[in-house]
């Protein structure tokens, strides 16, 4: 009897391991993509969150001003702080919601096109911290997906080298953030100023697009800037989803 319980706590304590396990691993891909943009040496910019989710039924206006609220509300955001707005005709069904502090902007927008397809779409920019886009990310996927069942999100840090880079450096950051994120080069665009890469990292697996026939989920681009005299670059998964 002695020996089964023994044995019965070997396998309890080796289940609780393994989902131990599993939740230190959900976010462990956005953890080495903030340390891999840190080992960069850019200063940071900004981060931009983007994120939509569809709504595949005959929504009402309430209905969507409530789930919007709910957002506000998971974000941490005060209703006193936040402006509204709303279309809603004939042509155009749409609830928008703008909140704009020093260091963050985050807006949210309901958008009815059809009785069977609507889009809850949050957008978010942080010039200031980005320590804390994972619980962001975490916070906004948990929220859209209460309402939606294909919710898309794309994060993107932005850095900043002062000074210009010579071309050769470009290639020599891109091959250290793909040799630290264990990802793969799929496409490459480059011009003078500008190269852009996307990629595969199998740290990011769950977070994929299909691309040329291969999934990607790492988009890199560096470019130099002459009228800032700088070089900005951008890490994002899956893709970069800011004109650049």
């Amino acid at each position: 009897m002695k020996i089964v319980k023994i044995i019965a706590s070997f396998f309890i304590l080796m289940l609780i391991g393994i989902f131990i396990s599993y939740g230190d691993t959900d976010n462990s891909g956005y953890d080495k993509f903030l340390e891999t943009f840190n080992n960069t040496q850019a200063d940071f910019k900004f981060y931009n969150i983007k994120a939509n989710g569809l709504i595949n039924y005959d929504i009402t206006k309430n209905e969507i001003k409530d789930i919007c609220i709910d957002i506000i509300n998971d974000l941490g955001l005060e209703e006193s702080d936040i402006k509204w707005g709303e279309k809603w005709d004939e042509k155009e069904k749409q609830v928008y919601i703008q909140s704009n502090t020093l260091d963050k902007s985050i807006s949210i927008i309901g958008i009815k096109k059809s009785s069977n397809e609507s889009y809850i779409i949050v957008d978010i920019l942080d010039n200031k911290v980005y320590k804390d886009i994972v619980d962001i990310y975490t916070i906004l996927e948990k929220s859209l997906y209460k309402y939606s069942n294909i919710v898309d999100i794309s994060t993107c840090i932005s850095g900043e080298f002062y000074k210009k880079l010579q071309f050769d450096k470009y290639d020599d950051i891109l091959q250290e953030i793909l040799y630290n994120m264990c990802a793969e080069e799929i496409d490459r665009v480059e011009n003078e100023n500008m190269v852009s890469i996307t990629a595969y990292s199998k740290l990011l697996e769950e977070n994929y697009l299909e691309y040329l026939g291969n999934k990607i989920n790492l988009n890199i681009g560096i470019r130099y800037s002459e009228d800032d005299d700088k070089t900005l670059i951008y890490i994002a998964t899956p893709i970069i989803k800011l004109d650049y």
